[in-house]
């Protein structure tokens, strides 16, 4: 209501000449060198209460296990400034998400220091989700960045050097919209063949079951709300079973053993394709 009331309010103002004449900031006082943004990140605990602010400092800065010092400026709404005092700690960081408090997910969005803190979209999370049930011929790259970007914006899929997968399931680093419910699964055509491919989350923790929305806050849910439900009634359309735990890759199937080191292929001796390595992180 007070975002709608602002926006009436603004429309109906007229700027003097003196507010419409913009400032033009100085190069020398905003150079690059100088900015802090490289260096930090924004977090906003999704959690329903207040937040210890003390205990989550501390709490934060031992699970990161950083090699140079963190810095928290508390800015409001649950939300903070995150300073690292190494890039390389930021981007362990960063690499190490999600990362939750109070098993409530901490929300991260990169620092842009050329808009205004009050603009920062805490939207988007990057999750490695699962995807269960898939024919083996559809288990490669190409497949499963087009059919997870259902999902959100897909930011790699995890395959070998040759871009196939073999095992029970398919992982995808996925960008998920928190704002909106999670996808529980999506049908695949193949062969003229219906397949129901499951979605299993990595570190998923606490979120709503009735909604699925992981941003959620509060019982006042707005899906209840708008069907007329009792939340006590309401049939759960999410639960648990969209948790997984992290997959690690069995470096034991990456090897190949045998073969006579005079005849066969490159590929056949190792060359090409016998030193696999996973990709994504």
């Amino acid at each position: 209501m007070e975002a709608e009331d602002l926006v009436k309010r603004w429309e109906r103002l007229q700027l003097t000449t003196k507010e419409s004449v913009p400032f033009q900031v100085n190069p020398e006082g905003s150079k690059k060198e100088d900015r802090m943004g490289e260096h930090c990140i924004m977090g906003r605990a999704m959690v329903e209460r207040t937040v210890n602010i003390e205990a989550f400092r501390t709490t934060m800065s031992q699970v990161w296990r950083l090699d140079g010092w963190v810095r928290f400026i508390e800015i409001g709404d649950q939300s903070f400034i995150i300073e690292f005092q190494k890039l390389e700690d930021k981007d362990k960081f960063l690499g190490g998400r999600p990362w939750f408090f109070d098993r409530s997910l901490l929300s991260l969005q990169e620092v842009d220091d050329t808009v205004s803190i009050n603009k920062t979209q805490f939207s988007y999370k990057p999750f490695w989700v699962q995807l269960h049930n898939l024919p083996l011929a559809t288990m490669n790259e190409e497949v499963g960045t087009q059919f997870a970007a259902s999902i959100g914006h897909v930011i790699r899929v995890e395959t070998e050097l040759d871009g196939r997968v073999w095992g029970r399931c398919l992982r995808v680093r996925v960008a998920v919209d928190i704002h909106k419910p999670l996808l529980r699964g999506k049908w695949m055509l193949f062969e003229a063949k219906e397949h129901w491919i499951s979605f299993k989350y990595e570190r998923l923790q606490n979120f709503y079951f009735h909604c699925g929305i992981l941003n959620h806050k509060g019982k006042n849910c707005n899906k209840l709300r708008y069907e007329n439900q009792d939340e006590d009634q309401a049939p759960l359309q999410f639960g648990a079973w969209l948790q997984a735990q992290p997959v690690h890759s069995n470096v034991f199937n990456l090897h190949k053993y045998g073969g006579s080191k005079r005849g066969g292929s490159e590929e056949d001796n190792g060359g090409k394709h016998g030193n696999n390595k996973q990709r994504g992180d």
